[in-house]
């Protein structure tokens, strides 16, 4: 069955004040999560959905919790925020979003959390970065936010953008792993950021970078690259 909506486990919940703001947790992609003990053998019987919030379209990308939010993709080109919680915007066990921003394309890549800011990649080719607040550029209700700011890549983004000391790595259909400045300043003009640099590998990015001891890596179709 296509699944249209974030469900979110009981047990789970004592996890919301908690973060995984990118995709396996942080830029070397640990995967370390210190409370994950809260789940064991003894009680994961137990577990039960505790909400869920729908989307229009199926889910392909992973969810990151951050300062209380959860932001995932959904195919129909649109980016969700919804309280970790189910608390806020939240009636019996549904939720509605906090606030979502419309992207030109499916969102299958997981978005990534660093600062206030959100960084997600859409099929349309472009890594777009929302307030994750849901305040700035974000107006109406329900709330909808356009972009702090966007950067075109030559082919769509599947791979889930990794931030690492205020620069966000992602890469691209095009055979390419670019890097950008975070806080959108850097190489940008009126909304619009090109790259710091790029790297072409020898096909299509579509994992995500990871990034350990000053060293990007990432694979590509035609096999594994690192970069300084």
């Amino acid at each position: 069955m296509v699944r249209r909506s974030l469900f979110i486990a009981a047990l789970m919940v004592v996890l919301a004040g908690c973060n995984w703001a990118q995709f396996a947790g942080d830029a070397g992609h640990s995967g370390y999560q210190p409370f994950e003990s809260e789940i064991s053998a003894g009680n994961v019987a137990t577990v039960a959905q505790s909400w869920s919030g729908p989307t229009g379209g199926a889910i392909a990308s992973s969810p990151a919790v951050a300062e209380g939010a959860v932001y995932v993709g959904s195919n129909d080109g649109k980016l969700y925020a919804f309280d970790a919680t189910g608390a806020t915007g939240c009636s019996a066990t549904t939720c509605a979003p906090l606030w979502t921003a419309t992207t030109g394309g499916a969102i299958t890549s997981s978005p990534a959390y660093d600062a206030g800011v959100v960084y997600v990649g859409s099929s349309d080719g472009k890594l777009y970065a929302f307030d994750a607040k849901g305040v700035t550029n974000c107006s109406g209700s329900p709330t909808a936010c356009t972009p702090l700011w966007t950067a075109t890549t030559g082919g769509p983004i599947t791979s889930s953008p990794a931030v690492a000391n205020g620069v966000v790595y992602v890469g691209s259909s095009d055979a390419k792993v670019y890097a950008y400045d975070g806080k959108g300043i850097t190489n940008c003009n009126a909304g619009t950021c090109g790259p710091l640099w790029s790297a072409t590998t020898g096909g299509a990015v579509t994992a995500s970078p990871a990034v350990q001891n000053n060293r990007l890596y990432v694979g590509s179709t035609d096999g594994t690259r690192s970069f300084e």
